[in-house]
């Protein structure tokens, strides 16, 4: 019975047709990003994806990655209260993020799958540049709503077609002097409608059931493991160093996934 489930489903289906080394592989790849998660807060689609479409399509590794991320940023979403003033703080880039969704998960089902592969890779290469080059503004109040919406867009077309919105919203929430718990908690709560919008509009495409987002939850079980494991060394890491090394690792292989795509 469970299998004719799974056969109807997007991920599913995916996976059924995976041999072990694959699906260890899968595993592998969500227990780094869990480990890196651990050491830098890197987040765990930057390291997860790049790996994952060696073995799945593009589509469904943003698919697997959309469960881990909203079970990782629920708790922090809700931390400390204040959730109505937070929302009303963040309502330019969460319509934004909520409209660039829409529009992601359209042009990804859209794309034949070597070119939604090259888009991933390109995004990705993006997402490293912005976290190397770490570039810092100040947003004057006049600026900050449009700002926010087309930043938020932007996240929200990156988490659609390649699972990683982090970058332009950190960039967004800190030129507009968000830091420390209320960064966390404003850009856990975007990320949290970010994904909900994108499962959404990938439920109401007809491209994910109930069996897909079961088998997403479940792929937070590696993640978290992989942070678990890498709690004992998490000290005695130089995290700087360590994170430039995951960026120069993401780089290559996002590099790697446009020159498989074949589109060059």
């Amino acid at each position: 019975m469970f299998d004719v489930y799974l056969s109807h489903s997007l991920l599913g289906s995916s996976l059924q047709a995976l041999s072990l080394y694959a699906l260890l592989g899968i595993v592998a790849a969500l227990v780094l990003g869990g480990m890196v998660k651990g050491v830098v807060s890197i987040g765990v689609p930057l390291v997860a994806m790049p790996i994952l479409t060696h073995f799945l399509p593009v589509k469904e590794s943003v698919l697997l990655l959309s469960m881990p991320i909203i079970l990782g940023n629920i708790p922090q979403a809700f931390e400390g209260g204040e959730m109505l003033s937070t929302v009303r703080r963040i309502a330019a880039p969460l319509v934004g993020t909520v409209l660039g969704n829409i529009v992601g998960v359209t042009v990804l089902i859209s794309l034949a799958p070597h070119r939604a592969q090259a888009a991933a890779g390109g995004l990705l290469i993006f997402a490293v540049v912005l976290m190397l080059a770490t570039p810092r503004f100040k947003l004057s109040p006049t600026w900050a709503k449009p700002v926010g919406f087309g930043l938020g867009f932007g996240a929200a077309v990156m988490e659609s077609i390649a699972s990683i919105p982090g970058p332009l919203l950190a960039m967004y929430l800190i030129a507009s002097g968000a830091t420390g718990r209320a960064f966390t908690k404003q850009i856990a709560i975007i990320l949290v409608v970010s994904i909900i919008t994108l499962i959404a509009t990938f439920s109401g495409g007809r491209q994910a059931s109930w069996v897909d987002l079961v088998i997403s939850a479940a792929a937070s079980i590696p993640v978290i493991a992989g942070i678990v494991l890498v709690r004992p060394l998490r000290d005695k890491l130089p995290p700087q160093v360590f994170r430039t090394l995951v960026l120069v690792f993401v780089l290559f292989a996002a590099a790697q996934m446009i020159w498989k795509s074949g589109v060059l």
